[in-house]
């Protein structure tokens, strides 16, 4: 997911510097050998740290302790977004662990129907218009600022989906 949005992105680089972290290294370099990532960074605290949104696209199990890790990173304003099935959980453990000025919004991405019968998984399968044509959910916490979902909404369109704007 995180590199078929990357790779979305990569005709925005004027306005979108996309940097990527992994536990992986090998996978954060072949990400960027897509052209799914600007930059790599190695260490997770430098690679959110000025971020205006910060995307994670990790396996739900690994989210809480991602936010916890990141929390004191994160710039005033910053956007934490994630993919992740669960949207309730995912949303009480922000609203713990995230500073005040620091906002989350999860997504819940539906792939385009190009793509709704392939079994690719990975890297391999990571495609620039995985989401064409298809749906994101947005589901943000009733005190998130416009400013916030506005960024989720422009990303949802820049993958070539629609929003859908959902309850947690």
């Amino acid at each position: 997911i995180g590199a078929s949005i990357g790779l979305a992105l990569a005709t925005h680089k004027e306005e979108i510097r996309r940097v990527g972290h992994d536990k992986e290294p090998n996978a954060a370099k072949r990400a960027r050998d897509l052209g799914a990532l600007d930059k790599v960074e190695f260490n997770l605290h430098s690679a959110v740290q000025g971020a205006d949104l910060v995307l994670l696209t990790v396996p739900t199990d690994q989210i809480q302790e991602t936010m916890k890790l990141i929390a004191g990173d994160l710039k005033a304003g910053a956007v934490v977004m994630d993919t992740a099935p669960v949207k309730e959980i995912v949303a009480a453990w922000a609203a713990t662990l995230l500073p005040a000025q620091r906002y989350y919004i999860g997504l819940t991405p539906v792939l385009g129907p190009a793509y709704l019968h392939t079994i690719d998984s990975g890297l391999d399968g990571a495609h620039a218009d995985l989401f064409k044509g298809g749906l994101i959910a947005i589901s943000a916490p009733p005190s998130t600022v416009s400013d916030a979902i506005k960024m989720a909404a422009d990303l949802t369109r820049l993958l070539g989906a629609a929003p859908l704007f959902a309850d947690p």
